[in-house]
């Protein structure tokens, strides 16, 4: 009698946690990036997961892969609208191919410094840009996680003028707005994936790129690369998308929980590369690499070239939202 009145109290047990949408049935959430933990990219998504696991009191529950290891960044795009991965947190201009607008924050010199930045990418402005994107590309931009500014690195010689850049062969992300940017400064340059670059610059197939200075440090090309040029010709505002497949599964409540904790992990992301500047210079000073500081203005004049072309091309639309950013600087 006493076990069959046990048997029954667990079945009813299990019975009632499954009605009640217990951790047992918790959604998993499969995330990806591809730079190493280390570096700010690292900061929020594992920072987002563990605020988005508190903050539903574990009904969503989040995998973090790092390292390429869900693939490169644009392979990771696509696998968000295919709905077989949840998430991912990459370079804008690695977006561009699918979504052509968020290649307005590709455009060299567009953002003109930190506080500018913030103001479009936080604003509304960032909203007129993307909030297209989960009816036009399948996913949704949810935060942008972080903004820093790319410069120029090499193996071969300082950087002093742009016609000391105009030589060298370059790596640029399969982006036409960075490629066209880079054959304005007046190089031939080399599109190719993000993943294929530090080999690339190991092996001497092509001599340099650019990169924030903390994805120059934690990412290793200062071990090949000794020259580093303070150009900040492109910001990097990596986007945290989630693919609309996975958003259709949650809750009001879940989403609101998945934007709080977008928030708080971007704050921390942004403390990251904020505190760290400092430091990854010094690290790479450390290491080696010599600074120099070319003239930029006519980097920033062959850049306005490029946004000229950029808005006869796609058209009114996008001459609007030009004058948005700017005005926003104003």
């Amino acid at each position: 009698m006493i076990k069959k009145t046990l048997l029954a109290a667990t079945m009813m047990a299990v019975v009632t946690a499954m009605s009640t949408g217990s951790s047992l049935a918790a959604t998993l959430m499969n995330i990806g990036y591809a730079t190493a933990e280390s570096n700010p990219y690292g900061t929020f998504m594992n920072t987002f997961a563990e605020r988005l696991n508190k903050l539903t009191g574990g009904e969503v529950r989040v995998k973090v892969h790092c390292c390429f290891k869900m693939g490169g960044e644009q392979d990771m795009f696509k696998k968000l609208q295919l709905g077989t991965l949840d998430g991912t947190l990459i370079a804008q201009n690695n977006a561009g191919p699918f979504y052509p607008k968020i290649d307005l924050l590709v455009l060299p010199y567009m953002l003109q410094n930190l506080e500018h930045a913030y103001k479009v990418v936080d604003g509304d402005v960032g909203k007129q840009i993307w909030g297209a994107m989960p009816e036009e590309a399948g996913v949704h931009l949810v935060k942008i996680v972080l903004v820093s500014f790319r410069h120029l690195y090499n193996s071969k010689q300082a950087i002093n003028s742009i016609e000391d850049f105009r030589p060298l062969k370059y790596r640029v992300p399969k982006n036409v707005v960075m490629v066209d940017t880079y054959k304005a400064f007046g190089s031939d340059p080399v599109p190719m994936a993000w993943s294929e670059t530090l080999t690339a610059v190991q092996t001497g197939t092509v001599d340099g790129g650019d990169l924030p200075l903390d994805g120059i440090f934690t990412q290793k090309f200062h071990e090949v690369a000794k020259h580093i040029a303070l150009t900040g010709h492109f910001a990097l505002t990596p986007p945290f998308f989630v693919s609309t497949k996975f958003m259709d599964k949650l809750t009001d409540a879940q989403k609101e929980a998945l934007y709080m904790a977008a928030d708080i992990a971007a704050a921390a992301a942004r403390a990251h590369i904020r505190i760290g500047n400092e430091g990854f210079t010094q690290k790479l000073k450390d290491s080696g690499v010599m600074f120099t500081t070319p003239d930029t203005k006519p980097f920033i004049e062959a850049a306005a070239k490029v946004h000229e072309a950029f808005a006869a091309e796609r058209g009114a639309e996008y001459v609007e939202l030009i004058e948005a950013i700017n005005a926003v600087a104003n």
